[in-house]
């Protein structure tokens, strides 16, 4: 059985695609998600058979381990504009210990200003500096994020966009069948061919058993975004989208 390792960049579908891959027979889950401010080394501990989910930002040396330790990384990414709404909400009805949580509380009230502050980074003051993350400033979704999505340029591993595994039922068995070829040359322990095991894959999906689902839907930020907003996505992102593939240029 393979050693799996979802890396993902937060609010891109985690969840998803941890059930994704929980559908294969004898895959288990045991320990937590680990992020980049802890022992993520831990990762590769990580036994056949064995599925850990991570945020963990690029890094050559840790991609190195990863290969030496056979263990095999499956990445996902999500629109980043639909990921700054995601947050917010996030932010506000459910993760009360992200930094942001007292500020939106107190200081920042409306939803357009909210976004702006997920896009652009606050600095925090007085009492809002006593988070368990000890940081002083919150850097802006783009800057934290950024060095996770940099694992899309490592060839070694399988990565995929969110908005391909629930954009139809077409692309979602294109992703599905990518991730099993790279997970196996061969599937003839498991007794059953590839298209057995992605229906098996497909059916164990369940967004109503994750904490971090809300709609999960494709182009949301059409709907949230201001004129604001989107100017300040832009001065902060510049050509992120077109480099991702999620725009031709910055005219949206």
């Amino acid at each position: 059985m393979p050693k799996i390792l979802i890396n993902s960049v937060p609010k891109s579908g985690t969840n998803l695609l941890v059930q994704i891959i929980k559908g294969i027979p004898g895959i288990f889950q045991d320990q937590k998600v680990f992020y980049q401010s802890e022992n993520y080394l831990k990762v590769l501990d990580i036994k056949p058979g064995e599925l850990v989910s991570s945020h963990i930002p690029k890094n050559e040396e840790f991609s190195r381990q990863l290969k030496s330790h056979s263990i095999k990384q499956l990445f996902i990414y999500r629109d980043l504009r639909d990921i700054a709404v995601s947050l917010v909400y996030f932010i506000n009805n459910k993760l009360h210990d992200h930094p942001l949580f007292p500020v939106f509380q107190k200081r920042i009230l409306t939803f357009e200003e909210q976004l702006n502050t997920v896009i652009c980074g606050i600095e925090l003051i007085g009492d809002e500096k006593n988070n368990k993350y000890g940081i002083e400033r919150y850097p802006g979704v783009f800057h934290e994020y950024l060095p996770i999505y940099k694992w899309k340029d490592d060839p070694t591993i399988c990565s995929m966009r969110f908005e391909d595994l629930v954009c139809n039922e077409n692309s979602k068995d294109i992703e599905i069948l990518k991730i099993i070829d790279f997970l196996w040359e061969d599937l003839g322990y498991l007794k059953m061919d590839k298209y057995h095991l992605l229906n098996m894959m497909k059916q164990n999906i369940n967004p109503e058993k994750s904490w971090t689902y809300r709609k999960g839907l494709i182009g949301n930020w059409r709907n949230e975004f201001t004129a604001d907003n989107k100017n300040k996505f832009k001065e902060v992102t510049g050509e992120f989208l077109i480099k991702y593939g999620y725009e031709k240029n910055n005219d949206w």
